[in-house]
């Protein structure tokens, strides 16, 4: 039998109303410290469960959020996904995650159909929620996360043109001034890649050539953001070793982590040295990063920040709290130095 509000009110000697008070966080400076410690006491020994679908009722909410975070095989986004979902959990909502799978195929059905009060999406700057989820534009709060956008929505982004300039930075204040940049030529995206763009414009300032190592695109790359990326750079290193020793790059900045421990591990396969032979650095900061026999320098993205803020933006989008205009916060990247550099 489940325990109801009235059940822990009567077990506590108080009302129904302290009880909500109290254990919805709305009892601070109202209710007497030892009143609010013994209900919550009451509610967790008699495991009292609040009964969303009755406050969804009463608030004329769903108590859901929708999470759009594509390419779970990149321990990035993983971790990203369950950020988010700790902390709308925390926040008293329920979790509707989708999955690039679900959401790229030619039914659409991950979120299509499931009523929520606001959606969070992981996207690139062309990606839209209504186009992802084949269906009409609605008037349902979306938050994106990840990149800068040059439309009118609201986006949590890291800065990806600044953590490029820190990695390159890193890498010419150690000496390095043969630097290759590795990434895959053919990313589908209408408007110019922000690292490449960045990569080249460091390049033209130092007066140094730039070198493109070609990522190969594998079956298993459908997006920019899946594990082909691994096998892919360690593809790329291994082949690496094969360049005229003149003409090798002493430095190479990977378009991500996952393109930079492949590469890592392809050179040391061929019997290259890290750093003294060529140096690298990757983008994102995963963990897995920190524990290679060469701990990879790369420059960190703030997931924890972004996930915090995008989350109270569209928390606040949905309670009506926050003007009309569009919030748009670009955050910035820290370098991490490991082994590699």
């Amino acid at each position: 039998m489940q325990v109801s509000l009235s059940d822990v009110a009567a077990k506590a000697g108080v009302s129904a109303a302290t009880v909500s008070r109290v254990l919805n966080g709305k009892a601070q400076g109202r209710i007497p410290e030892s009143t609010r410690v013994r209900v919550k006491k009451v509610a967790a020994d008699l495991q009292y469960h609040p009964n969303r679908l009755a406050r969804g009722l009463q608030s004329r909410r769903t108590m859901n959020i929708g999470v759009v975070v594509d390419g779970l095989r990149n321990p990035l986004f993983a971790e990203l996904l369950d950020m988010l979902e700790e902390k709308i959990i925390e926040a008293g909502y329920e979790v509707l995650p989708d999955t690039g799978r679900r959401a790229s195929d030619a039914i659409g059905n991950g979120l299509k159909g499931w009523p929520v009060d606001g959606v969070l999406m992981w996207a690139v700057a062309h990606q839209r929620i209504d186009t992802y989820l084949r269906q009409p534009e609605s008037s349902t709060p979306v938050v994106y996360l990840g990149h800068a956008r040059a439309d009118n929505a609201d986006f949590v982004a890291h800065d990806s043109r600044q953590g490029t300039r820190l990695a390159l930075e890193h890498l010419w204040d150690r000496g390095y001034r043969r630097i290759a940049f590795a990434s895959p030529r053919d990313l589908e995206t209408p408007s110019p890649e922000l690292r490449q763009v960045a990569y080249d414009m460091f390049c033209r300032e130092r007066s140094a050539p730039p070198v493109r190592i070609d990522i190969a695109r594998s079956p298993d790359m459908e997006d920019c953001r899946q594990s082909g990326f691994r096998r892919s750079g360690f593809e790329a290193g291994y082949n690496f070793a094969d360049w005229p020793s003149g003409d090798r790059p002493t430095a190479v900045f990977c378009y991500n982590d996952l393109t930079a421990l492949g590469f890592l591990n392809g050179v040391l396969a061929r019997g290259l040295r890290v750093p003294e032979d060529v140096a690298i650095v990757g983008f994102d900061g995963v963990d897995e990063g920190l524990y290679q026999l060469k701990a990879l320098t790369t420059v960190e993205i703030p997931s924890e920040r972004i996930c915090s803020m995008a989350l109270d933006l569209l928390l606040g989008r949905i309670a009506g709290d926050i003007p009309d205009e569009p919030r748009q916060i670009v955050l910035p990247m820290t370098l991490r130095s490991g082994a590699t550099t």
